[in-house]
């Protein structure tokens, strides 16, 4: 049996995938017309989570500079020097052997480009003289090229360069005075800056912002900007004291153009496709109408769709191979809806799989009777409150695919007893998923009908609800809290008859006043007695819904969450 997995790696990077299947053609064909025709310096921010594509879409940001012999095009993969003391070094090293490759450097960058070759060679050399860098496009320094700019200048060079000012002066001095033809461009593309330690991505920021923002110059920097925000931030509080530091406000000083990486799950159908294209037709024919759905429940993250179907491709061959699967295994469809149960929602995945009636029962739900079922107890309302608020739930269990596996209770046991005898669940498989949602909700167990609602009316709006439970008082609130701050930043915060004395204590919370972007909306609902809040609160933008759930106030939360998740 002859099994096909799917390379993780980006477009252009080996000969397995040339398509991206995630329309990100259109985005790189206007950002390097943009590194083209802007003349620098100049840095554009490619930001997006690990996983969503960022090195694909840089890569196809290179190919389409390609054929212009105008542009020097430089590809520098700052994990790769890490390690380095100077990461510039490398950086630099990497400028230069472009230019000295680059067909047209005499030509069309004549004496010029020379000169910015030398310029590049003295401060590279400065840098690591102390050292010791190895850098790429020439195996040791030359000291006649440095010689040359110093004897140029009447200076004198010392043993140690690092020590010696005027060459540092005139290192830089002699690069700043370079003057490329207005239609000449350097266009330096750098990738995996987030997966360096932050504390080396930060100091290659900086050398960017201070050695090389040079006129036709362009940097286009791939990152997860998060990962460093986050560690400026904690540096400054930790190190210095300064714990209302904003570290978004870094980035922003260096990137021009902050470019974020749009969201995949609306060409998930598209990216499958792609990805299936080379597997046997029986397969496709197996994955194709649910590996839509599973992406869009992993949160569309390309990289964590390939690993999925990497993970029951392997799950369906030991399948077959075992005598005891009969003929042919389990069908593969199978491990794709008990893959993503597990890994998205484990508590409806322990339910369904624990009780053949509630899966056989599920299956003859239709969407009207979400609500009802909800306001019941028990695993029936746990996963019904799962269907109201969850589209991509409701996507995976209603589909043909989802329904075979509700309604099949010998392949459904088959494929969980499997994966569970075989060890093969393992949330690790997906641990860089990052499932987010545009609000959650708390709210008082006494008002679940009228909350329910709400919700549900929100969920056929498109807005993206995490809906569980009311966030508790007591030992493990905090902790409640902080679980619900990494789904969303907005809280829903629902007033009911007793929800006073929670209140309070909430806007208390450390975590809840100082993050930033995070905001509450007080929901009132009927039989809350406003004149109690806290002032803080009562200040707050709130939402009157103590006369019912009507037209206008719903068209308000929704435009307001709708507002909130397009500016973030």
């Amino acid at each position: 049996m002859k099994i096909r997995l799917i390379a993780d790696q980006a477009i252009g990077e080996t000969d397995q995938r040339d398509v991206d299947g995630l329309g990100f053609d259109v985005y790189a064909r206007v950002l390097a017309s943009a590194a083209t025709d802007t003349r620098g310096p100049f840095t554009i921010g490619v930001f997006g989570e690990w996983g969503t594509g960022k090195t694909s879409l840089i890569r196809m940001v290179e190919r389409n500079l390609s054929a212009d012999e105008n542009v020097v095009t430089v590809w520098f993969n700052a994990w790769r020097y890490e390690q380095e003391e100077h990461p510039i070094v490398p950086l630099v090293g990497t400028i230069v052997r472009a230019l000295e490759e680059h067909a047209g450097l005499s030509g069309r960058f004549g004496e010029a480009g020379r000169r910015l070759v030398r310029s590049l060679r003295a401060i590279a050399y400065g840098f690591s003289a102390k050292s010791k860098v190895q850098v790429p496009g020439f195996a040791e320094f030359e000291a006649s090229f440095v010689a040359k700019d110093m004897i140029d200048r009447n200076a004198k060079l010392t043993p140690d360069p690092l020590l010696d000012r005027s060459l540092y002066f005139g290192a830089f001095n002699s690069l700043e005075n370079v003057k490329l033809r207005e239609d000449l461009r350097v266009i330096i593309l750098i990738d995996d800056l987030d997966r360096c330690f932050p504390d080396q991505a930060i100091r290659l920021l900086e050398s960017i912002k201070l050695v090389l923002a040079q006129p036709g110059f362009i940097f286009v920097l791939g990152v997860a900007r998060k990962v460093v925000e986050g560690y400026l931030q904690h540096r400054y509080s930790s190190e210095y004291g300064i714990a209302d530091f904003k570290g978004e406000l870094y980035l922003d000083k260096i990137v021009q153009l902050p470019f974020h990486i749009p969201p995949s799950t609306n060409r998930m159908a598209e990216f499958c496709r792609t990805l299936l294209a080379d597997q046997p037709a029986d397969l496709v024919a197996e994955l194709q109408p649910v590996l839509p759905s599973v992406a869009d429940a992993l949160g569309g993250n390309p990289r964590a769709v390939i690993r999925f179907i990497n993970n029951i491709l392997i799950d369906h061959a030991i399948s077959s191979a075992l005598p005891e699967s009969g003929e042919g295994g389990i069908p593969i469809r199978y491990f794709a809806v008990s893959r993503c149960l597990e890994h998205r929602w484990p508590d409806v995945f322990e339910a369904l799989t624990t009780s053949d009636q509630l899966a056989d029962d599920v299956a003859n739900w239709t969407p009207e009777s979400y609500a009802d079922k909800a306001l019941g107890s028990g695993t029936d309302s746990l996963v019904a409150t799962k269907l109201v608020s969850d589209r991509e739930l409701r996507q995976l269990l209603t589909g043909a695919q989802g329904r075979d596996w509700l309604t099949d209770p010998v392949l459904r046991q088959a494929s969980v007893s499997f994966l569970v005898t075989r060890q093969r669940l393992s949330r690790l498989d997906t641990s860089e998923i990052r499932i987010r949602y545009d609000a959650f909700v708390s709210f008082p167990d006494e008002d679940r009908p009228i909350v329910i609602e709400i919700v549900e009316r929100l969920t056929e709006a498109g807005v993206r609800v995490y809906f569980d439970e009311h966030i508790p008082l007591g030992a493990r609130w905090e902790e409640a809290l902080n679980t619900s701050l990494d789904q969303a930043d907005t809280l829903l915060y629902c007033v009911g008859k007793t929800t006073g004395a929670a209140t309070g204590q909430l806007l208390e919370y450390d975590t809840v006043t100082s993050r930033p972007g995070f905001s509450i909306i007080p929901v009132i609902l009927p039989g809350a007695n406003t004149e109690t809040l806290p002032d803080a609160l009562r200040s707050r933008q709130w939402l009157d819904f103590r006369t019912g759930v009507t037209d206008s106030g719903m068209k308000r939360l929704i435009s307001t969450l709708h507002s909130k998740s397009r500016r973030g």
